[in-house]
């Protein structure tokens, strides 16, 4: 999450992750539950080898640059912060050939593990960097395992395990005809039998080696002593001594995870190999070992002084007795032979209403594979007759699925690792076109932690025109100067799909699903409001069990704790422009779509429609009752984003003004229905929404005081979410209700400003609302219509939905209010009114009587 953070701040979007496959596995057997919650859209890619895939690189690709890191640290807290590590860093740009070499190196290096790639993450490391970083295909050829010049005097190579030759051997070609003088190895693992130490000396059998140890690590206890062989304490050197001392209560928390070999010639030349390989024989790749996958620069100074630069002061040597040893099982004996099943799964992906899983390995017989929540209970389970390294499935998976296993015929015994499911519509948002990089700027200033960012991501749900008819030229129209011109090389700009390539062709539902800023902009805001987010801002993420939290307190200059920037006014003001500039101009489209002249005909509401209606109400519930300290001259006052209460005639500055204004007129837009579309994926969002949309409208409803002469407002608001929001017949609410107290009740504890009638409404809701609904539905369903009925009381007309009779006519004609209906000055009430906006009682012949 952390890296993620940093990353999106630096702009970074299309993230890939290579693991080891083993590990991988290791890993998943130990599902909290949570994982990839807050740092998603990147793809973890399991790499399976014959030993452990170990290499640490960063590669980083811009439009004109590049920064290549390898190193030896983890993808951790500890191994990108509190251990000891060591990187070699380099910068690449475009008008310079400095670095070129080097990177061309790495760069062939990576691709070739990104060659075998399975699924959208072949796209993603292949395709989207070569398309967005030109520069990579004018690289020069290299040289293979070749010193090559960098900046300064000294020259470096890049060496790595493969069939072509080992780290070992190739170090060997380098310099094993230097005379070597002294050789200085540091790291935390050793094998038990000091093998790799003893093949150095065999190479440079007169140099003096110095082996430094860390005993939280392995020491190379059995290995012959010698006259040449010298053993340090890494507690005991300056670069360690000066974060802390063995005795210290915090050095196991801290620990050396450097790999360095560092040779110094008669001459005074120095040569540093370091990287991710330990001075083990799988490490460095010694002949007749299973070596493993790893990746190592070895630095030529002319001028040497390599480890002092480092830090590293040998001093007194110590004896080998005088370490623990500490006995335990290989990493490869951990990781790799407890985690190796009959079959390799690489990735499963849900693309729309189509599961990918892609595996290798050999495995003969019927398969069942089963699909998992994230606690482990099982989803679906789904018969294969046979295996096959690319598994298609027909299913459309409710958002609780979270990861992938196949078992035998029989269904009890696992034959495969565990996967997670990695969502393509999620990664396709990460593609790096330049056409979205301003909203996704603004989403990775949030998704780090940049709260101030949110109501900036407003704009682009209002010119979203996805679906054709939408809010800006409406709004455009009525209010120019309200908003930034958008123009169509703008609007093409912003929408324009072509950056964007997949293997098949998408529908334009497809196209809407990944390229909706409504529906981009509603997920960042229910990412914010959500409790993970929360939880992480409150209170870093507990670390494994290698490392502690990097975070400190921060400290003012002098002594005590440094307290949170106060925003100043003027920003609180412009936040609440923008804040009411959204909820103005939607209440504008929506006003449009009712009751204009121009209004379309037979409108129905879009999937766009609703993204940005449930944007609303997720202001409204974000922002209703906000209050924000500020500093006037030297005293404290205190802002309010949107009162929660008004009063006659109900301003648009306050959230119950905005219920009557968005909730009410978007329940009357619904009475046509919703559009209708052909992707099962979509029609499934579409439901998915529009359940959203019932809970979230209703939580806004019941956090608000009603006053007694405003129940009936509140009274048909809720029965018209029910009625429209909800399903139809008695046999749907009977199933689906337990589900919707369940929903309603976790988003109430996420509301955090909470009105004190929250609580007393929702069992109003229960107790009264909801089984005066269900009568309701039973009275339409057996025809007991009416043609007499009291002032007061509640009435269904399907063309009008639930109103309630405000007056009766002499002439039995109905006064009929409800919010949504237009503000009658006057009346002083929300009134029906003909489309020539003139009042006109209404003669009823038959309607629903429902209290």
């Amino acid at each position: 999450m952390k890296a993620m953070r940093w990353l999106r701040s630096c702009g970074v979007r299309n993230v890939n992750v290579l693991i080891d496959g083993h590990y991988y596995a290791q890993l998943m057997q130990q599902l909290g539950g949570e994982e990839m919650n807050l740092a998603p859209a990147y793809s973890l890619y399991p790499v399976f080898g014959s030993s452990i895939f170990h290499p640490k690189i960063w590669m980083l690709f811009g439009k004109n640059e590049g920064m290549l890191v390898i190193g030896s640290g983890n993808l951790t807290n500890s191994g990108n912060g509190n251990n000891e590590e060591i990187w070699g860093a380099f910068h690449f740009d475009t008008r310079s050939s400095e670095n070129a070499l080097i990177f061309s190196t790495a760069w062939n290096y990576v691709q070739k593990l990104c060659a075998p790639i399975k699924g959208y993450t072949y796209e993603k490391t292949n395709h989207w960097l070569l398309e967005n970083s030109k520069w990579l295909g004018d690289l020069p050829p290299s040289n293979g395992d070749s010193f090559y010049e960098v900046s300064g005097k000294d020259k470096v190579a890049f060496l790595y395990n493969s069939s072509n030759g080992t780290i070992f051997q190739k170090l060997s070609d380098l310099i094993g005809k230097e005379r070597i003088v002294e050789i200085t190895t540091v790291s935390p693992y050793y094998d038990k039998r000091g093998n790799a130490i003893r093949a150095l000396s065999e190479i440079w059998p007169e140099s003096k080696i110095n082996v430094v140890i860390d005993e939280s690590g392995t020491v190379p206890y059995e290995i012959p002593l010698s006259k040449n062989l010298h053993f340090f304490n890494w507690y005991d050197l300056g670069i360690s001594k000066a974060i802390y001392s063995k005795s210290d209560e915090h050095s196991e928390l801290s620990k050396l995870h450097a790999k360095i070999i560092h040779f110094k010639v008669d001459s005074g030349k120095e040569f540093l190999l370091f990287g991710s390989a330990n001075v083990t024989p799988e490490g460095l790749g010694l002949p007749g070992k299973r070596e493993n996958e790893e990746a190592s620069l070895l630095i030529e100074s002319p001028e040497g002084g390599l480890l002092k630069n480092l830090g590293i002061k040998l001093k007194s040597p110590v004896g080998l007795s005088e370490f623990n040893v500490k006995s335990s099982k290989t990493v490869f004996e951990i990781v790799v032979s407890s985690n190796r099943k009959k079959i390799n799964l690489l990735v499963a992906e849900v693309i729309f209403d189509e599961i990918f899983v892609y595996a290798i390995g050999n495995y003969s017989g019927a398969l069942v594979v089963k699909i998992f929540d994230k606690d482990g209970r099982v989803l679906h389970s789904i018969e294969l007759d046979s295996f096959s390294e690319e598994i298609r499935i027909k299913l459309t998976l409710p958002k609780e699925a979270n990861h992938v296993e196949l078992y035998d015929e029989s269904g009890n015994s696992s034959q495969s690792n565990k996967v997670l499911l990695s969502d393509h519509v999620l990664l396709a948002k990460t593609h790096p076109n330049p056409k979205t990089e301003e909203i996704e700027r603004i989403f990775q200033d949030i998704q780090g932690g940049d709260l101030t960012k949110v109501l900036d991501l407003l704009q682009y749900a209002l010119l979203d025109e996805t679906e054709g008819l939408g809010s800006s030229k409406l709004i455009s129209r009525k209010s120019p100067n309200e908003i930034k011109s958008a123009g169509k090389e703008e609007l093409e700009k912003l929408y324009e799909l072509s950056g964007f390539k997949t293997k098949e062709n998408q529908s334009q539902e497809k196209g809407l699903l990944i390229f909706s800023n409504s529906l981009r902009v509603l997920d960042a805001l229910r990412f914010v409001s959500s409790v993970e987010f929360i939880q992480s801002n409150q209170s870093e993420l507990k670390v494994d069990e290698q490392e502690a939290s990097l975070d400190k307190t921060p400290i003012k200059e002098g002594g005590g704790i440094e307290t949170q920037l106060i925003t100043p006014l003027w920003m609180l003001n412009a936040e609440r422009r923008k804040l009411l500039a959204y909820l103005n101009k939607t209440y504008d489209h929506q006003h449009f779509l009712l009751y204009s002249k121009n209004k379309p005909k037979d409108y129905k509401v879009s999937l766009t429609d609703l993204s940005k209606y449930l944007i609303a109400i997720e202001l409204l519930l974000g922002y209703g009752g906000k209050i924000e300290k500020y500093i006037d001259g030297e005293d404290e006052e205190y802002f309010t984003y949107l009162e929660f209460l008004d009063d006659l005639p109900y301003h648009s500055d306050s959230v119950k003004g905005w219920l009557f204004y968005i909730i009410g007129e978007f329940l009357l837009i619904v009475k046509a229905g919703f559009k209708k579309y052909e992707l099962e994926y979509t029609q499934n969002k579409m439901q998915q929404l529009k359940a959203d949309a019932l809970v979230d409208s209703l939580i806004c409803i019941l956090n608000m005081k009603w006053k007694e002469n405003e129940k009936g407002y509140a009274k048909s608001m809720i029965l018209n979410c029910l009625h429209y929001l909800g399903g139809n017949g008695h046999e749907w609410w009977r199933i689906e209700l337990p589900h919707i107290k369940s929903r309603l009740e976790v988003r109430m504890d996420s509301v955090n400003n909470q009105s004190n009638m929250l609580n007393e409404n929702y069992r109003w809701l229960l107790d009264e609302i909801i089984p005066l609904f269900l009568r309701a539905i039973h009275k339409l369903s057996s025809q007991e219509f009416e043609t007499k009925v009291k002032r007061g009381q509640t009435i269904y007309k399907s063309h009008f939905g639930y109103c309630e009779v405000k007056n009766i006519s002499s002439n039995n004609e109905l006064i009929l209010v409800r919010p949504g209906f237009i503000w009658d000055e006057m009346v002083g009430d929300f009134i029906r009114h003909n489309d020539d906006v003139d009042y006109q009682p209404l003669y009823l012949k038959k309607f629903l009587i429902v209290d």
